[in-house]
C-alpha cells in the first residue's frame, strides 16, 4: 500500500503535544460559546437609558421658547418616464429592407410631465427618416413624473434613446 511520503523525524510519537493544543481549543470554543450567549441576551434584553428629571421650574419664570425644527428635506428629482408608455413602432418596410439604427431624441417636458417638443439630436446605425418618424410619433405621445425643484413640479429636458432591432 501506497502513502504520502512526509518527515517522520519531526513527528510527535507522544501524543502530549497534541493534548495541550486540544485544550486549547476547547477552551477558545467555550468562550466563542459564551460570548454568543451574551450577544444573544442583549438582543433581547435592551439596555435601559435612565435620565435624571430636573426639577420642575418656578412659575414666576418665563416660559421657554420652543426650539427651532429642520427645515424639511428639499426634493429635487429629475423627469420619469411612466410606466406603460407606448414603444415605438418599427416601420413595416424598414424592418423588411433590414435597416436597423439607434436614435436619441431630446423631449422637453412641461410641469404636468406632458411632452411638448421632441427633436432627434443623435444616431448611430443606419439613419433613417422613418426610424426618425416613428421614434418621435410614439414618444409624442409619453407622460412623465415632472421634475422637481425644492418639491415643486417644473418644466425639464430629457434624452430618450430609441433602438430599432430586426432581430435576424
Amino acid at each position: 500500500m501506497s502513502s504520502i511520503p512526509h518527515d517522520q523525524t519531526s513527528a510527535d510519537t507522544t501524543g502530549r503535544g497534541t493534548h495541550a493544543v486540544a485544550g486549547w481549543l476547547w477552551a477558545l470554543l467555550a468562550a466563542g460559546m459564551l460570548a454568543l450567549l451574551l450577544m444573544g441576551w442583549q438582543a433581547t434584553h435592551p439596555a435601559v437609558l435612565i435620565e435624571a428629571v430636573p426639577p420642575a421650574m418656578p412659575a414666576a419664570s418665563p416660559p421657554l421658547a420652543a426650539k427651532p425644527q429642520p427645515a424639511p428635506a428639499v426634493i429635487d428629482m429629475d423627469a420619469e418616464p411612466i410606466v406603460g408608455n407606448p414603444m415605438p413602432r418599427y416601420p413595416a418596410d424598414v424592418l423588411d429592407a433590414g435597416i436597423e439604427g439607434d436614435v436619441i431624441a431630446r423631449l422637453q417636458i412641461d410641469s404636468s410631465g406632458r411632452v411638448t417638443d421632441a427633436v432627434i439630436v443623435s444616431h448611430q446605425g443606419q439613419q433613417d427618416v422613418r426610424l426618425d418618424q416613428a421614434a418621435i410619433e410614439a414618444l409624442l405621445q409619453w407622460r412623465f413624473h415632472p421634475a422637481l425643484r425644492d418639491g415643486k413640479a417644473i418644466a425639464s429636458v430629457v434624452q430618450v434613446p430609441v433602438e430599432f432591432r430586426t432581430g435576424r
